[in-house]
């Protein structure tokens, strides 16, 4: 019986983890020297509110658009293809900040084109606010 219980505490073998530490080093730094990082450029949080007109000399260039898909600027219907060269025609303090005012019911992916268009025409920030109902 003696005998029996030696022999098992024999049999077992060590698993050695050593070559499996190692290759999960290697693929770490693998992974960290594949990843890129990507800047996107995107709206900045540094703007200032038009709330303080103080501060403002001009006031910002503002496109309005309704819920039928009209683009609105001071009241003037403009297309879509109108709003890079008005941005890019626009005095250089009012170009620094766009705002596009949304109403109710108007379609998300016009809001996305109208602030492609202004990017395109050389604005510096972009702002989004609701209209009133």
């Amino acid at each position: 019986m003696r005998r029996r219980t030696h022999s098992l505490h024999a049999d077992q073998a060590e698993i050695n983890v050593s070559p499996l530490i190692d290759m999960v080093f290697i693929l770490l730094i693998f992974f960290i020297v594949a990843t890129s990082f990507v800047n996107e450029v995107g709206i900045t949080s540094k703007y200032k509110d038009s709330a303080s007109p103080t501060d403002q000399k001009r006031t910002p260039l503002t496109f309005e658009l309704s819920p039928s898909g009209q683009i609105l600027q001071n009241g003037a219907a403009i297309g879509l293809e109108e709003v890079a060269p008005l941005v890019r025609n626009a005095h250089e303090e009012s170009k620094a900040s766009i705002i596009v005012r949304v109403s109710p019911g108007s379609k998300a992916g016009l809001a996305t084109e109208v602030m492609d268009q202004a990017m395109r025409g050389g604005a510096k920030a972009i702002k989004m606010s609701p209209l009133p109902k």
